[in-house]
């Protein structure tokens, strides 16, 4: 009798200690879903390729400067603005967000409500995000050249596309 109850007694504290043990793995280890939701919208590693400071020319006259920051895993911003022989003519305010469902462009030309793009394509050193209720731009991009160029392109439907080449610039201030 004193050998069943301690067999009894020795399997529930086996059982009782493996439960834990579960319990302890299940907690330190986030569940498979949200490991991927995290890496699919983390920036800091996709988006890198964009970040800087970076000069293109739209016309003999005109240059444009775009400045990225460095993204973090949910954020990236940048300012832009068109120079006109070294004359400030316009300028815009940019941002990439990462939420848990979705990534988004959106983008603010002087002071303008923020349009909304959603990003359809990340591959390599390429984006696109697209915004089809926009009559132009409805596709913005960025690829990085194999040069080094930084190559934004914006379309829409029934207008010619415009794309500048940016060099790489050093960043104002340093």
């Amino acid at each position: 009798m004193n050998r069943l109850f301690a067999l009894a007694l020795a399997a529930g504290i086996a059982a009782t200690t493996c439960e834990t043990l579960a319990a302890q793995d299940r907690a330190d280890r986030p569940d498979k879903k949200e490991k991927e939701v995290k890496l699919k919208t983390r920036l800091d590693e996709k988006l890198k390729f964009m970040a800087g400071c970076w000069e293109g020319r739209i016309d003999e006259d005109t240059y444009v400067e775009e400045i990225w920051n460095n993204p973090t895993q949910n954020l990236m911003t940048s300012t832009t603005r068109y120079l006109k022989k070294g004359r400030a003519t316009s300028y815009e305010f940019s941002r990439v967000v990462s939420t848990d469902s979705t990534v988004t462009f959106s983008a603010s030309s002087e002071g303008k409500p923020f349009d909304e793009y959603t990003m359809t394509q990340l591959v390599d050193e390429y984006v696109l995000f697209e915004n089809p209720k926009k009559s132009f731009p409805q596709r913005i991009s960025y690829r990085l050249a194999s040069n080094g160029d930084l190559i934004p392109r914006n379309e829409g439907e029934g207008q010619p596309s415009v794309e500048v080449r940016f060099k790489r610039i050093k960043c104002p201030g340093t």
